[in-house]
């Protein structure tokens, strides 16, 4: 019997008994899940009254984005996006933005440190770690992102200011939002596992009357406490909170007010110390901080959405946001002590300890104004985003030293009492941004053949930056030395243009230009080295990027399946390297990526789910100064191979299985002496999920199945082991 006879079959059979079932069943149709969900529906008696709506169809792919301003379906989008869907981070039981990224070939992470917090992906071999948003906006916050509140992550690829303003030189990363919906539903996930993992997520979506229109309310919870395996005293403790209400759902005039709130107190992990360019040949569990180190952050965002269809042809859309975010940590990071050599055995190998605390808060308000419009110039079709973007930040970073801390490489003492010898105040800092950019894309439509895409954008980006550096031993400390005021405003235009050959419906090739560029200041600061403060990026301009694509995207199976392919280039014209004058940098530097992607996402049969992306980087520096980075290596975090593989099949129609794991290819931590490098590696998970009947589903999950030992994040001063093998438990209930 075919899925489709099958699936007709049993949407008679679920009619007779509830419309809850019919319509679940119905909403499932052509999935894997759809055969279980009809058989166990024979089993059930009918359900209360209410409406149901799947979570997700089972889908590993989208068909569009939820960015307002790519208007076309990203099968005509011509530029590089991966989507990790809802159904896909369930799949695989992703707790952390880390998880949900590790799908997708073209990034690698770096790790925490001390002027940065939380997620860090590079794209491509460029930092994507200011390059994050929330629903088209810039999110800044410096905390580990949980997916709780996640409909689906997308990832940009390639710079393209013209969307989001400075940076994006390899790409962003999109988080979309659950939203509400006129349908009525509630999710709800209990997990345990191993490791002391407890977590549990809820999601309520309800249907409101009696306000004069359309309106619903959803709120998602989430709480989840974590070790990790393999890792001592590293744990994660987090808290969420994210409500939203619209109106006028369906209706001309649309409002949505949300809200996001996000708590974590955890023990950080520092890794292990690098030992002369190689990670340092240590037990796996090793810790070398202190049971008193700590990451404390919040993040609260109010956000306002307004949408007015004016006329069939234009819809305005006004975006507003505020958010706060406060971090404090006190950690130390693990480094060689001054006196050991090659020759020194590690039984004798001493660790110096560099210990510091951060105490931060970052704010934002930002507004977007944006028309959509459809209108038609002789033979020519348009769809045009016009629009404006105001965005203003700050940050207020005091940053405080530890002296006279140390441990011992192989057997660290993990219970040593925190009591430096000195703790001083080392700088405070005082940062303010703003952005004004205008904007506007047309996508030119000459038949059903053929498409143009031209964009431009002008953004004035100005920075006020106030730096109040103190005295270090041996001299008297908490002494103000040095106080820099620095002001600076760049405007500059960036463009993109494409054009677009669809000689089927379903298969599109395209090839795409565009720029993007990075101030010194995008970090919200102008600090080059936060070993020292100095300020060696002072008065530079912006570096410049572009990047050139050629891709095809081939929608089969009536769309459930996307195959997409491209091969790129990406240049920063003008990075930054040292100078000839000592302490100072000029933009002097030529970087280049070039590489190819392969992504399969989707059905191949409606049992069988694939996940599939290779991303092949060739990246290094081709013009140099002394004292920059060498030609001849790669970039840092530019792995040769990366390999991310995911696949489920519906073996039963209440049982399923899947696995997947990643690999990725030796990477550079460093390219200047000393150099540093971590190996290669491949990992294996695995799960299994048995539908108990049309409500509730349980689930497990199996991570690094084989124990793997690898190197999971890096940075310059340490590296950052990967968790060892575990297990999660995971009841799903959804109605």
């Amino acid at each position: 019997m075919s899925g489709d006879q099958d699936t007709k079959r049993m949407l008679i059979v679920c009619s007779r008994y509830s419309p809850a079932q019919a319509l679940l069943s119905r909403l499932l149709a052509g999935t894997a899940l759809s055969l279980g969900v009809a058989t166990s529906a024979l089993a059930q008696t009918a359900l209360p009254p209410m409406e149901v709506k799947a979570q997700e169809t089972g889908s590993y792919t989208a068909t569009t984005s939820d960015l307002f301003k790519l208007t076309e379906p990203l099968q005509d989008t011509p530029i590089s996006v991966t989507t990790v869907t809802q159904q896909l981070m369930q799949d695989r039981g992703d707790i952390n933005l880390n998880d949900a990224l590790r799908n997708v070939p073209s990034i690698t992470l770096q790790s925490n440190e001390s002027s940065w917090n939380g997620n860090a992906p590079f794209i491509r071999g460029f930092s994507a770690r200011t390059d994050m948003f929330i629903d088209g906006m810039r999110d800044i916050g410096m905390y580990y992102r949980d997916p709780f509140n996640m409909e689906k992550v997308e990832v940009l690829e390639g710079p393209d200011s013209i969307l989001f303003g400075r940076g994006s030189t390899g790409g962003v990363v999109e988080q979309d939002s659950k939203m509400p919906s006129q349908d009525q539903f509630v999710f709800a996930n209990l997990s345990g596992g191993t490791n002391d993992l407890a977590r549990a997520t809820a999601d309520v979506n309800i249907p409101i009357e009696g306000l004069g229109t359309p309106a619903a309310a959803r709120v998602n919870l989430m709480a989840d406490t974590n070790t990790v395996a393999e890792r001592d005293l590293v744990n994660y403790n987090r808290f969420g909170l994210a409500p939203s209400l619209a109106l006028g759902l369906g209706e001309p005039t649309r409002v949505t007010f949300s809200y996001f709130y996000q708590q974590e107190r955890d023990r950080p992990d520092f890794g292990v110390p690098w030992y002369f360019g190689v990670p340092a040949a240590v037990p796996r569990n090793n810790y070398y901080g202190f049971r008193t180190d700590k990451l404390q952050t919040t993040a609260d965002m109010g956000t306002v959405k307004v949408e007015h269809d004016l006329d069939d042809w234009i819809t305005v859309r006004d975006q507003s946001r505020y958010a706060a975010y406060t971090r404090y940590e006190l950690a130390a990071k693990p480094g060689l002590a001054a006196n050991v050599t090659p020759t020194t055995p590690l039984s004798s190998a001493g660790v110096a300890l560099n210990s510091f605390s951060v105490v931060s808060t970052e704010k934002q308000f930002q507004n977007q104004v944006d028309a959509l419009m459809k209108f038609v110039t002789g033979p020519i079709a348009h769809d045009m985003d016009a629009g404006f973007e105001y965005d203003w930040e700050s940050s207020d970073p005091k940053y405080y030293t530890n002296n006279g801390l140390t441990n011992t490489l192989l057997n660290p003492n993990e219970n040593q009492v925190f009591k430096p010898t000195l703790t001083y105040q080392r700088v405070n800092i005082d940062t303010t941004t703003n952005t004004e950019g205008g904007y506007v894309t047309d996508t030119l439509k000459l038949g059903d053949e053929w498409q143009a895409i031209l964009g431009a954008r002008v953004d004035r980006f100005s920075v006020h930056f106030n730096e109040q550096l103190y005295s270090v031993p041996p001299a008297t400390t908490g002494v103000v030395t040095a106080t820099n005021i620095k002001n600076r405003e760049d405007t500059l235009p960036s463009w993109h243009a494409a054009v677009l050959y669809k000689p089927v419906p379903n298969g599109t090739f395209y090839f795409t230009y565009g720029t993007s560029f990075n101030p010194s200041a995008e970090t919200l600061d102008i600090i080059s080295s936060f070993s020292t403060f100095s300020l060696a990026n002072e008065n530079l301009s912006p570096e410049r990027n572009r990047t050139f694509e050629l891709g095809t995207k081939w929608s089969l199976m009536g769309s459930a399946l996307q195959l997409d392919g491209s091969l790129f280039e990406t240049d920063k014209v003008n990075a930054r390297i040292p100078s000839d004058i000592p302490g100072f940098n000029i933009l002097g530097g030529d970087e280049q990526v070039q590489g190819f992607e392969l992504i399969a996402q989707g059905k191949i049969t409606d049992e069988w789910n694939v996940s599939v992306g290779y991303d092949y980087l060739s990246s290094g520096t081709t013009q140099t100064a002394p004292g920059g980075p060498p030609i001849g290596l790669p970039l840092v975090f530019a792995p040769h191979d990366n390999l991310t593989f995911w696949t489920t099949y519906q073996i039963l129609p209440e049982i399923q299985v899947g696995g997947g794991g990643q690999y990725v290819g030796s990477r550079y931590a460093q390219t200047t002496a000393p150099i540093e490098q971590a190996p290669s590696y491949v990992t294996f998970d695995a799960m299994a999920k048995w539908s108990i009947d049309e409500r509730f589903d349980l689930q497990v999950n199996v991570y690094n199945l084989t124990d793997k030992y690898y190197y999971d994040m890096m940075h310059f001063a340490f590296v950052v082991p990967g968790a060892g093998r575990s297990a999660m438990f995971t009841l799903n209930f959804h109605q």
